[in-house]
Parts: structure tokens; sequence; C-alpha cells
């Protein structure tokens, strides 16, 4: 058996393209809650990536996790919009 770092990443990972690069974890706990949030500014029908719809979203993220920086709000916002981009195209 292996041993394990404090992120959880195996001992053998050792190369740059085995370790996991996605390391924020509190935003990883929260992106299925933050895409149910934002689901109605990317609703079928809605378009994509309008100004008010953007804003909408983004607000409603930063109401829902008030306790997230306006950086990570920013990223998981990428995230949570890429999700919505890809559900309604596949």
């Amino acid at each position: 058996m292996s041993a394990s770092d404090s992120r959880g990443r195996s001992a053998s990972a050792s190369t740059p393209h085995a370790e996991e690069r996605r390391v924020d974890h509190d935003l990883r706990r929260i992106f299925e809650g933050a895409c149910r949030v934002t689901a109605p500014c990317f609703g079928a029908g809605l378009g994509m990536g309008g100004p008010s719809l953007t804003t909408s979203a983004r607000r409603m993220l930063r109401e829902s996790y008030p306790e997230l920086t306006q950086q990570e709000i920013s990223l998981l916002f990428s995230a949570v919009a890429s999700f919505h981009r890809s559900s309604r195209s596949g």
C-alpha cells in the first residue's frame, strides 16, 4: 500500500502530470449546490452569456456563499458556467 500526503495524493504520484491539479477542495465541495443555485440563469431557451444572466448568476453565488472571496466566486462561476454549457450541448 502506498503512502499518501496530507492532500490524499499517493506518494507514487511524484511527477507533475500524475498529481491532482485541482486543490481547492472547498469549492469542489460546494460545486453541485452552486450548479443548482444558478440553474435558472442557464436554463434552456434563456441563451448563454447574456450580461443580465451572467450578473444574476454571480449575484446568486455571492448571496449563497458569502464566505467566499471575490476570486473564489469568479472561479466557481467559471466552473458552473462551463458545466451548464456542456450540459446543454450534450
